[in-house]
């Protein structure tokens, strides 16, 4: 897997956790109103760029292979 596919399916990875999540919690949001649901969405995914950013930077410095593979197996990644 090269670098840039491997930042793309951790953040793929990253962003089903959110989207599961919102799922999870859908009864609890029920009450929000549209636009309140809008700025969580817009909350959770600022929180997964914020976090996939590092790796992704990190990844696009044509990483050794080691390292991708270890990335790979922490988070589980779809090859």
């Amino acid at each position: 897997m090269s670098g840039s596919n491997a930042s793309q399916a951790l953040y793929d990875r990253f962003d089903a956790i959110r989207r599961a999540e919102l799922e999870r919690l859908k009864k609890k949001l029920g009450g929000l109103t549209e636009a309140d649901r809008q700025f969580v969405h817009q909350i959770t995914t600022d929180v997964v760029d914020a976090l996939a950013r590092g790796p992704q930077t990190a990844l696009a410095q044509n990483p050794p292979s080691i390292a991708i593979e270890a990335l790979v197996r922490l988070f589980a990644l779809e090859v």
